[in-house]
């Protein structure tokens, strides 16, 4: 095979890899080996910090940690789900003034969120993973959660069902918020 058969070969191969997807190294990473990972990310601070008389959901699908490897490039996430009889802006200040007292700092401004959405506050740190709380609605504990979110209030006393959640690249090193 002469020269240009060879690179016209080469590029033959090479384009038909990339139009179908396929490439001969992935540049993504994998949940392979990241055990020890998952665990140090599960016993992070931040996930424990919650308003007083704020209670943890036990028991949903977002309890705890694990390596995620759905979308081409793994990532880990540790959760936490909490009810708390107040409003979500007494949740937001707690976490505007003890996240930053623990290392991190918002990345927006704290209850920011577009028309309609619930507010999502990201929490990065120079050398730990980030840390989100978003607030969830009792369906959304249900269908995605997975946990029962508990009664609904009854009373003049708000009930708000919040979400607190750590990421790190595979390795536990920190990942930016967005």
């Amino acid at each position: 095979m002469n020269m240009i058969g060879l690179r016209l070969l080469l590029a033959t191969v090479l384009a038909g890899a990339t139009l179908s997807g396929c490439s001969f190294l992935s540049p993504f990473t994998t949940c392979e080996g990241t055990g020890p990972e998952v665990a140090t990310l599960d016993e992070l601070p931040a996930l424990d910090l919650h308003p007083p008389g704020a209670r943890p959901l036990d028991g949903g699908a977002a309890d705890g940690a694990t390596c995620i490897d759905d979308s081409g490039d793994a990532w880990l996430s540790a959760d936490r789900l909490y009810v708390y009889d107040g409003n979500a802006a007494d949740v937001l200040a707690y976490y505007a003034r003890e996240l930053p007292a623990a290392g991190w700092h918002p990345v927006q401004r704290i209850g920011a969120a577009p028309e309609g959405r619930t507010p999502v506050t990201c929490f990065e740190s120079p050398d730990r993973p980030s840390v989100i709380v978003t607030f969830e609605s009792p369906a959304d504990l249900r269908e995605f959660y997975l946990v029962d979110p508990g009664p609904e209030p009854t009373g003049s006393v708000p009930r708000t069902w919040f979400h607190v959640f750590a990421e790190a690249s595979t390795d536990g090193s920190r990942m930016d918020c967005y």
